[in-house]
Parts: structure tokens; C-alpha cells; sequence
């Protein structure tokens, strides 16, 4: 279970499609799922903790103290970013279970707990599901600002009952999973522009699941603009590794997705990233979301409703500059989206689906919702 909960991304594909069958089906895994890592992965006090850094996908990371390898057992140390990412994830469950609930309404009682013949899914009390998880999801929510320690998240070693003194940029996570509060963000605010180094001297940009949770986080703390400038070179990056004609220094093939991002060091203190590591994990597709997401804007609210709040980063800030992608599958519509750079303050976009467009100027980050 990484901080950037797998919940999460199913959340962001069911706000596009707004598939209630395919909800209904999802429900019962998901659930079995958290429900799990409550039960054999809350310590006595009722802290959840990973067996091992494996688990975590942080796999050796120095903020669980000294392991031989990824399986060393660390149950000792109680993680923040997991309990932030319960709380995300039993928040997004008791809006699911609320939705599900209205839909279930004009079912009869007498066929709770029977299975529907057309799907075999069991029917749910939704009803009940609500209050349940919105109960996990303050309590994770509480303990997780209760990890607040000296101005930073902190995780908690019980057995030597001592706070961590590591800053690491995972511990940013209760921002990105709303676990924060407004005060506590508002003093993390500059380690958006200057994000701290992950694990053993990993840079912040270098794993994927780090910089999902790391950009996430400085959108989610109302900073658009740091968002964008932090995942910009992780896409530039990512492209110019996957989108060269030739193998790199290191023998990676282009076209193929690596394991990581390494730093390339350039002059006068500048640096950019470059793939890295084994081939085929398959990260792609995080370039593809950082880019939608948080350089051209574009938001998830619900079936045939998103916004649009493009914010490029400066360098791409080229008077006169177009940037389009098309065809983009949006749920049940196919999407072209336009943006042209007008002034280093202002840029035109034109949006068409389905013979239908609309253009308007827009200052950078400046929110449109658009209803498809």
C-alpha cells in the first residue's frame, strides 16, 4: 500500500465515467482490501504499520531504520504517509458507499445480502457502509495530525518511543491525501519549491509513486504553479529517454518505460532527469497524468463535467507557442484540447468534443468547468 493510493486512481477513472456497475463491482474488492490492512496491519495500539519496506514500495528506505534488505521486518516504526493514505482511502469508500447507497434504494430488503443474477456481486447495506467509513476515515485523519511533530509529519519508532528527525518528501503525503491541516500545510508551503531529498539520498523527482504523491501535494496546498514546475522535468525527462532515436549512455532502448528517473548534473548547478534502472515497469503513464493534470489543467469533477485551469510552467511560456493533444479519451467523449501561450500571464484555450468547442483567454491556472 504506496501514499499514492491505488484508490485514488480508481476514484479518478470512475469521476470520468461515472459507471455505477463497474463501481458496484469495484466496491466489495476495495473494501475487502482496506479492510485487510486494518486487520493484520494495525499494531496493539492500533497504528497501522507495514511488515516491510516491500510493502510500502519504498523499498530499503532509511526512514525505517537499518534492514538487511526490503524484507526486513520494521512493524517497530509507524509510517505517516500510510496513515494519511487510510484516510484518503476511507474517505473516497464512504463517498463511493454513498452513491452506491442512492442507487440501491429501490431495492428490496428482502434481497439484502443475496447476490444480483446478473453481475454474482453481493448486495451491500451502503447505508451502514457510509457511517463506517467516514468513522476510519476521521480517526486515520486525527492520528495523522497528531504525527505533526516540530513543524513537520513525523513517523514514530515504538519501540525506542522516539520521533523521527528524517525529512523525507513522502512525508509531504498527508497533504496530497487531505489528512492535513490548513495550518500544517501552510507551514510546509516551501517544501513545495524546495522539496527535501527521498530515502538515501534519492532526489524527490526519481521515483515515480514519490513524485505522484510529491506533485499531488503542492496542487493540493493550493500552489499550481510549483506543481507544474515540479512536474515538468520529470516529463521532460521521461520524453526525451523514451522519445530518442537512439540507445542511451546506459543502453536503455528508446520507447521503453525504465524503472526510474536519474539525475544528470549540467552546468552551473542545473540538473535534469533521465530513465533509469530495468526496463519495463511500465511508470509511462505517469508522465501522461502529471502533463492532463497539472500542466494543461485538466479535472475530473463527474461523468461529462471537468475543469479546465491550464498553469505551464515558465519555460514553456513562449509567446506564440501551441500545445495540443488529441484525441484524449474523456470517459464516453473524445476530447482535443488547445492551449496557445498569448502572454507570459494569459493563454487561449480551445476545447472541442463531439462537434461541439468552446474558446476563451484565460489567466494561467484561472478555472473553467466545463459540462461535455
Amino acid at each position: 500500500m504506496i501514499t499514492a493510493s491505488s484508490l485514488w486512481c480508481c476514484d479518478q477513472l470512475f469521476r470520468k465515467t461515472g459507471d455505477l456497475s463497474w463501481l458496484r463491482r469495484l466496491y466489495p474488492r476495495a473494501a475487502a482490501y482496506l479492510r485487510w490492512w486494518l486487520e493484520h496491519r494495525s499494531d496493539a495500539e492500533g497504528w497501522l504499520v507495514y511488515a516491510c519496506s516491500w510493502e510500502s514500495g519504498q523499498d530499503v528506505s532509511s526512514r525505517f531504520g537499518p534492514q538487511q534488505t526490503g524484507g526486513t521486518i520494521i512493524q517497530h516504526v509507524r509510517p505517516v504517509d500510510l496513515r494519511a493514505s487510510m484516510a484518503q482511502s476511507a474517505e473516497i469508500m464512504a463517498r463511493w458507499a454513498t452513491l452506491l447507497a442512492g442507487e440501491s434504494e429501490s431495492v428490496d430488503d428482502a434481497q439484502v445480502g443475496k447476490s444480483t443474477p446478473a453481475e454474482g456481486v453481493p448486495i451491500t447495506d451502503f447505508t451502514s457502509e457510509v457511517a463506517q467509513w467516514r468513522a476510519i476515515a476521521n480517526d486515520f485523519t486525527v492520528k495523522t495530525r497528531l504525527m505533526w511533530q516540530e513543524g513537520w509529519f513525523r513517523d514514530y519508532d515504538s519501540a525506542s518511543k522516539e520521533w523521527s528527525s528524517q525529512q523525507d518528501v513522502m512525508h509531504l503525503a498527508p497533504v496530497f491525501c487531505g489528512a492535513a491541516g490548513w495550518g500544517q500545510t501552510e507551514q510546509l508551503n516551501p517544501y513545495f519549491v524546495q522539496p527535501p531529498m527521498h530515502s538515501s539520498g534519492w532526489a524527490p523527482l526519481s521515483w515515480p509513486p514519490v513524485v505522484m504523491t510529491l506533485v499531488g501535494a503542492a496542487s493540493t496546498a493550493q500552489m499550481p504553479l510549483e506543481a507544474a514546475e515540479l512536474a515538468y522535468p520529470y516529463i521532460d525527462g521521461s520524453y526525451s529517454s523514451t522519445d530518442s532515436r537512439e540507445p542511451d549512455e546506459r543502453g536503455g532502448l528508446p520507447g521503453i518505460t525504465r524503472e526510474y528517473r536519474r539525475v544528470v548534473h549540467g552546468k552551473y548547478g542545473s540538473h535534469t532527469y533521465a530513465n533509469a534502472g530495468i526496463e519495463g515497469y511500465g511508470w509511462g503513464a505517469l508522465s501522461i497524468h502529471l502533463l492532463m493534470r497539472y500542466l494543461l489543467g485538466l479535472r475530473e469533477e463527474e461523468a461529462g463535467v471537468l475543469t479546465i485551469a491550464p498553469m505551464l510552467p515558465l519555460a514553456l511560456r513562449r509567446v506564440g507557442a501551441v500545445y495540443r493533444v488529441e484525441p484524449l479519451k474523456w470517459g464516453k467523449y473524445t476530447l482535443s484540447v488547445e492551449c496557445r501561450v498569448k502572454h507570459t500571464d494569459t493563454c487561449l484555450v480551445h476545447l472541442s468534443w463531439s462537434g461541439q468547442e468552446q474558446v476563451w483567454e484565460a489567466k494561467w491556472g484561472e478555472e473553467r468547468r466545463i459540462q461535455l
